[in-house]
């Protein structure tokens, strides 16, 4: 390989240092994964370290693929050989093998958030809540805050008391646990926590590991966690090679735990590490970045970097103010139309970005009424589809036969005559008997039970074929798909899926799946179904990016480390973009954390960027909308609409007027008065929403209300479109009873 020739002076230095810890500051488009790969392949090649004593940790499985691949054809390697993982997927690696000490088999299941979110209801159920009250959202919360700070109900002790329902929160994460344990079952944050454990308390296995890794590389640092950092810092021995590559101008996670004081004061922790900075973009056009630059410059926390370009200038941005959000929409989509027609884009070198899932409502339904083809991310993924979640419920049993969780949501599906009293029998009877839903049944007397031989038999049957798949593959792991498929067609399930109004589209989920397991097996040969379940339990929403012609819309937090010709970024907007809420509950920290986002948006685009913004009222923060001040902070300007030069007109074109900011409510728009929301429209008479209510909406289907925004602002989980946050009062919504 030609090092010298295929990196630049900067990328060079960072792949070939002889250092032993190395910090990369690697600004946005500056080929950090490029550098990653390169820097294997190096240590291999010219280094000669062996490969299996290399570990690299990547921010999604979908990276780590990728890195992987290049590896693989840069070298003539084993893809065994490499292991490159996030930091949950080589958790789960090393847990199969160690979690024994903890009295835990290798075969323990992976809770997902749906999956945790059904537990806790139950909880909460059990303790006399009903399952959409607010204490299951405040619980799942509190949850999460403690296994961010490394706290399981043991370790707490509460003094005085931080918020009114605490002693129930922790009474019910108590409970949490115990059901969790006696089903077997981990949920993500307990994947680094029992890791870091099994580490600390275990010097004999902590050496073992020490000694299989010399060199650790950790891609996207600056969203590394404490709970992370401490799992590195246990896997490191004195002569271990620590190479971190991050820019803390793209920390975007802290709200989920990501420390940026990490790779900001490394330094304290290996205190002989050296700093290489790659300031070269080869992504975006120089109007770009620049525009980038000015914006990130106005904040504090971070290194400074001289990032430059050597691209052409390229397009100006477009700044684009709507008078409502309808309209904001339907520009998107003309302008959609015209790259496409007058400059030969397609579909999927756009991107819509924006920084609320709630605000895509109305470019959906745009681009749907003009027959422009698109896709949202970060919303359901493929392997969340209740079939899916269903026929995977199936697999775990055959892993872990301790998994309530997953025999509860197969109990009656297909339909097998379980109603909310039987399903309380068996759970009575099992827990008397010690025993899992599964293994009760399956080894009960019919003599002994209150339920009736014909709800046995038929559960006998499913059972059976559980068992018969599980001894299938055993003895022949390698055709582990063709045995899951013959399952699943035994018990009926696409029998049951007919009768569903979607039917051809659920099979078809389905057959995709069954398709991924193919492909996973043939990618993947030494591979077990285990490894498989896993595997997919771990994926991101940026892991269910799929090639296709088609326009995409998604969350800039989505969006991290993804690039497009064409970036939209809409509803650029006070309160809105930054959001509020942020700032209102981290004051100047969370205004950083907005620019940082807002950053991150604007560096996705390579060719052209639009940002765009509304005049409308908007119920979510309860005012008119006005331009969001990273708009000046980045040399933008805001154009006015009304004398706006229009590509699409062709005669008299008039040259678009651009105006300064002021100081008023409508700064920086037409003096024409917004489109308001009337409030006293038509409603649908429904006084009052509750976590867990299902939402029967006239083009978004059935959902679930997941969070409460304010009084009139519902957020709801939708089966076919995911989150999204809608006026609970609109005609358009009704209300369908409560999830079970």
């Amino acid at each position: 390989m030609d090092f010298v020739n295929e990196l630049n002076p900067m990328q060079y230095e960072a792949v070939t240092t002889s250092l032993q810890n190395v910090r990369i500051i690697a600004g946005a488009g500056s080929g950090k994964t490029r550098v990653l790969t390169y820097r294997i392949a190096y240590l291999i090649s010219e280094m000669h370290v062996e490969p299996w004593k290399i570990l690299a940790i990547t921010f999604t499985n979908k990276v780590a693929n990728e890195m992987k691949s290049r590896v693989l054809k840069m070298l003539p390697l084993q893809a065994s050989d490499l292991t490159i993982k996030t930091f949950h997927s080589f958790c789960a690696m090393f847990l199969r093998r160690e979690i024994s000490v903890l009295g835990f088999p290798a075969s323990f299941t992976i809770l997902d958030e749906e999956d945790q979110t059904k537990l806790v209801k139950d909880i909460a159920a059990e303790m006399g809540f009903k399952k959409g009250d607010k204490i299951v959202g405040r619980a799942l919360s509190y949850i999460g805050s403690c296994k961010l700070k490394e706290k399981y109900p043991e370790d707490i002790t509460i003094k005085n008391k931080s918020f009114e329902d605490e002693d129930t929160c922790l009474q019910m994460y108590t409970r949490y646990e115990e059901e969790k344990n006696k089903t077997l079952s981990l949920d993500f944050d307990d994947l680094l926590l029992k890791t870091n454990y099994i580490l600390e308390t275990y010097p004999d296995i902590r050496y073992k590991w020490q000694q299989k890794i010399d060199h650790i590389l950790v891609d996207e640092f600056q969203d590394t966690n404490n709970s992370e950092y401490k799992l590195i810092k246990l896997l490191v021995k004195p002569f271990t090679c620590l190479y971190v590559v991050g820019d803390p101008d793209q920390t975007i996670y802290t709200w989920r735990g990501a420390n940026q004081g990490i790779i900001l004061d490394i330094q304290k922790d290996f205190k002989d590490i050296e700093t290489i900075i790659l300031n070269q973009n080869y992504r975006s056009t120089e109007t770009i970045l620049n525009s980038a630059n000015k914006l990130i410059a106005h904040n504090k926390l971070r290194v400074e970097k001289d990032l430059f370009t050597k691209k052409e200038k390229g397009e100006p941005i477009t700044v684009k103010s709507c008078p409502s959000s309808r309209d904001e929409a339907e520009y998107v989509a003309r302008e959609i139309v015209r790259l496409k027609q007058m400059f030969n884009y397609s579909y999927k070198d756009i991107v819509i970005l924006y920084r609320s899932s709630y605000v895509t409502l109305d470019f959906e339904s745009t681009l749907t009424s003009r027959g422009i083809p698109f896709k949202i991310y970060g919303g359901q993924k493929f392997y969340q589809r209740k079939e899916i979640k269903d026929v995977l419920a199936y697999f775990h049993l055959i892993v872990n036969t301790k998994d309530d969780i997953s025999f509860e949501r197969i109990i009656n599906v297909p339909r097998r005559g379980i109603g909310d009293q039987t399903l309380a029998t068996i759970k009575m009877e099992a827990d008397n008997a010690g025993q899992s839903l599964y293994e009760y049944l399956r080894d009960v007397d019919f003599d002994n039970t209150e339920l009736s031989k014909k709800i046995l038999n038929s559960l006998k049957t499913m059972i059976t074929v559980i068992d018969t798949a599980r001894e299938d593959i055993a003895k022949d792991e390698e055709t582990f798909s063709k045995i899951l498929e013959n399952m699943v067609h035994q018990l009926g399930y696409q029998d049951y899926l007919l009768n569903d109004e979607d039917a051809d589209e659920r099979i078809e989920h389905v057959r995709a799946l069954f398709e991924d397991i193919r492909h996973y097996l043939k990618n993947n040969p030494e591979s077990t179904f285990d490894e498989y379940l896993q595997n997919i339990t771990l994926l991101s929403a940026q892991d269910d990016i799929i090639d296709g012609d088609y326009v995409n819309l998604m969350t800039v937090h989505v969006a991290k480390g993804l690039e497009f010709p064409c970036v939209f970024i809409v509803r650029f907007n006070a309160g809105v973009f930054p959001n509020m809420r942020a700032i209102t509950e981290e004051g100047y920290k969370g205004l950083e954390e907005e620019r940082r986002l807002a950053y991150v948006a604007m560096t996705r685009a390579k060719e052209r960027l639009y940002l765009t913004l509304s005049a409308d009222y908007s119920y979510v923060i309860s005012s008119n909308l006005s331009p969001s001040q990273f708009l000046k902070e980045s040399g933008n300007e805001v154009l006015n609409t009304r004398n706006e030069y229009n590509p699409y007109r062709t005669t008299n074109p008039k040259r678009p007027t651009s105006f300064h900011f002021d100081d008023g409510p409508n700064a920086g728009f037409e003096k024409d008065p917004p489109r308001v929301q009337n409030f006293n429209q038509a409603t649908n008479d429904v006084k009052e929403w509750k976590v867990g209510d299902v939402v029967i909406h006239k083009k978004l289907g059935r959902g679930v209300v997941v969070e409460l925004e304010g009084d009139d602002i519902i957020k709801v989980r939708f089966e076919e479109h995911g989150i999204k946050s809608i006026l609970g009062n609109h005609p358009s919504v009704s209300k369908g009873g409560y999830d079970a």
